[in-house]
C-alpha cells in the first residue's frame, strides 16, 4: 500500500472519530446546560448564530480551500493569507462590534447587545489558526484535528457547565462557545509550530482570490438559508421559539445529517472510480442511494414516534413545545439524503453550473414558502419547507438520473419499501402502551421498532438489509483474525 494512500486511510478514521466525538461531546454538553437553562436563553445565542456564521465565511473568504486545492503553497501563500486573516478578523469584528446595537434593536432585545459583542469574538479568534488548519488538511493530518476537536469540545463543555451551574445564564452560552473555539485555535497553533513569514504578496493573494470567489458567494448563501429559519422566528415570534427551533433542527441534524455526511464522503469518491462503466455506476449508485434510505427512513420515524418522551426524559417538560417542530424536521431529514446523494452526480459529472442554479431554485421555493407560511405560524412554516424539499427532490432524480439512465420511476421503487416499512412500524410503535418511566418507554419502542423492521425487511429481501448483513459479516472476520 502507498505512503499517500496509508495517511487517506488514517486520514479518513481520524476525520471520523475527531468530528462524531467532539459532536457526541457536544451534544451531551447541550443536553445538560439545557436542563438548567430556559429555551428563552438558547434562543438569545440563537439569534447571532447566523452572523456568526457568515462572518467566518467572510474571514476565510474560500481561501482554505484554494490553499487545500493548490498543489504547491509557498511560505509567502501562507503567510499573505494569515495576515489577510487576522486583518479581516479584526475588521469583521469592528463591524459587527457597532452593529450589535442595530441587531438587538431589530429583535427588540436590548440585552443582545452586551452578549453579542462577546460572542463575535469568535471571528478574530479563529483567524489566528485557520492557515494552520490548512496545513494539517494539506498533510493529511487529521489526527491532530481530531484531538483539538475532542479536547477543546470537552475543555468548552466543561466551562460552560459550570457557568450555567453557577447562575450566569446567557453567558454560560456565551463562555461555552468562547472557549471551544479559543482552546481549539491554541490547539492548532501549539501543534503545527508554524511561524508566518511578516510578508503579504497581492500578487498570491489575487491569484488565489479568482479561484475562491465562487466558493466564498455558494458559502454565503447556504449559510443564510440554512439560518433563515431561526432569523425570520426570532423577528417575528417570541425569542423561546428560536431555542425550540434550535434544539429541535439540531437533534434533526445530528441524527439524520451524521448519516448524510459520511454517505457523501464515501460515496463521491467510490462513484468517481467507476465513472468510465456506466452499468456499474448505476448499480453503484441505486445500491448507495438505498442503503442510505434503508438506514435513515426507520432512525427519523422511530423519533418522531418517541420524540415526546425522549425530549422530556432529555431536557425535561420545559422543552416540549420543540416536538412538533422535532417531528416535522424529521421528514425533512428523511428526504434531505436522496437530495444531496442526487447532487453527487452533478459534481461527479461535472455539471457545477446547474447545481449552483438547482441549488439557487431550492433557496428561491424555500423564501416563497416563508412568505405564504408565516402568517399561520411555525409548524406551517416548517410543512412548507418539506413541501419545498419534497418538489426539489423529484426534480433532482429526474435531472440527475437522467446523466446515468436511471429513470424517475426506478428511483422511486428502490427507496420506497424503506419508507413504507418504516411508516407501517412506526403506526405501530407509536399505538404502543406507554411506560410511568420516558426512559424505558424510549428503550421498549426501539426493541419492538428495530426487531420489526429488520425482521420485514429479511422477509422482503430487501437490498439495504443484504448489504448491512454482508457489512456485519465482515466486521465479524476481521474481529475473528
Amino acid at each position: 500500500m502507498s505512503n499517500i494512500k496509508k495517511k487517506l486511510i488514517s486520514g479518513v478514521i481520524w476525520e471520523a472519530f475527531g468530528r462524531y466525538s467532539a459532536l457526541g461531546i457536544q451534544f451531551i454538553v447541550t443536553i445538560i446546560i439545557a436542563r438548567i437553562l430556559t429555551p428563552t436563553e438558547f434562543g438569545i445565542i440563537g439569534l447571532l448564530t447566523v452572523f456568526i456564521a457568515l462572518g467566518q465565511i467572510f474571514l476565510d473568504s474560500g481561501f482554505s480551500q484554494a490553499l487545500i486545492q493548490k498543489k504547491e503553497t509557498s511560505e509567502v501563500d501562507l503567510s499573505s493569507v494569515y495576515f489577510l486573516n487576522m486583518i479581516v478578523g479584526i475588521l469583521l469584528y469592528l463591524i459587527l462590534f457597532f452593529s450589535s446595537p442595530f441587531i438587538a434593536e431589530f429583535y427588540l432585545l436590548p440585552d443582545l447587545t452586551n452578549y453579542a459583542r462577546v460572542v463575535f469574538l469568535i471571528i478574530p479568534i479563529n483567524s489566528f489558526g485557520l492557515i494552520q488548519n490548512v496545513i494539517i488538511q494539506k498533510e493529511l493530518a487529521f489526527k491532530k484535528t481530531a484531538m483539538a476537536n475532542m479536547i477543546s469540545a470537552l475543555f468548552s463543555g466543561i466551562v460552560g457547565i459550570g457557568m450555567a451551574y453557577s447562575g450566569f445564564g446567557v453567558w454560560a452560552l456565551v463562555g461555552q462557545q468562547i472557549s471551544l473555539h479559543s482552546s481549539r485555535t491554541l490547539l492548532y497553533i501549539i501543534q503545527m509550530r508554524w511561524v508566518p513569514k511578516y510578508t503579504i504578496s497581492t500578487k498570491a493573494i489575487k491569484e488565489l482570490f479568482a479561484f475562491s470567489m465562487n466558493l466564498m458567494l455558494h458559502s454565503v448563501v447556504n449559510t443564510t438559508m440554512k439560518n433563515i429559519y431561526a432569523l425570520v422566528i426570532g423577528k417575528f415570534f417570541a425569542v423561546s421559539q428560536v431555542g425550540y427551533y434550535n434544539q429541535a433542527d439540531k437533534f434533526q441534524e445530528i441524527s439524520a445529517g451524521t448519516i448524510s455526511q459520511v454517505v457523501l464522503k464515501v460515496s463521491f469518491p467510490a462513484l468517481a472510480q467507476k465513472i468510465d462503466e456506466p452499468l456499474y455506476l448505476r448499480g453503484a449508485y441505486v445500491k448507495i442511494f438505498a442503503t442510505t434510505i434503508f438506514f435513515v427512513a426507520p432512525l427519523m420515524v422511530f423519533l418522531m414516534c418517541v420524540a415526546e418522551p425522549l425530549f422530556r426524559f432529555l431536557l425535561t417538560e420545559k422543552w416540549l413545545p420543540a416536538v412538533p417542530y422535532f417531528q416535522i424536521l424529521c421528514i425533512y431529514g428523511m428526504l434531505l439524503p436522496t437530495l444531496q446523494i442526487s447532487y453527487n452526480l452533478y459534481k461527479l459529472f461535472k455539471k457545477g453550473r446547474f447545481l449552483l442554479f438547482i441549488d439557487s431554485f431550492r433557496h428561491l421555493l424555500v423564501i416563497i414558502s416563508i412568505f405564504f407560511t408565516i402568517k399561520f405560524g411555525i409548524e406551517y412554516m416548517l410543512f412548507g419547507l418539506v413541501l419545498c424539499t419534497v418538489v426539489m427532490t423529484i426534480l433532482n432524480l429526474l435531472k440527475s438520473g437522467a446523466l446515468i439512465s436511471l429513470s424517475l420511476l426506478d428511483q422511486l421503487k428502490s427507496v420506497f419499501p424503506y419508507y413504507l416499512i418504516s411508516g407501517l412500524v412506526g403506526v405501530l410503535v407509536y399505538f404502543l402502551p406507554k411506560f410511568d418511566s420516558d426512559i424505558l418507554t424510549v428503550c421498549f419502542s426501539g426493541v419492538i421498532f428495530i426487531s420489526c423492521y429488520l425482521l420485514i425487511s429479511k422477509f422482503a429481501k430487501l437490498q439495504g438489509y443484504a448489504e448491512l448483513m454482508a457489512f456485519t459479516k465482515s466486521i465479524k472476520t476481521k474481529i475473528k483474525k
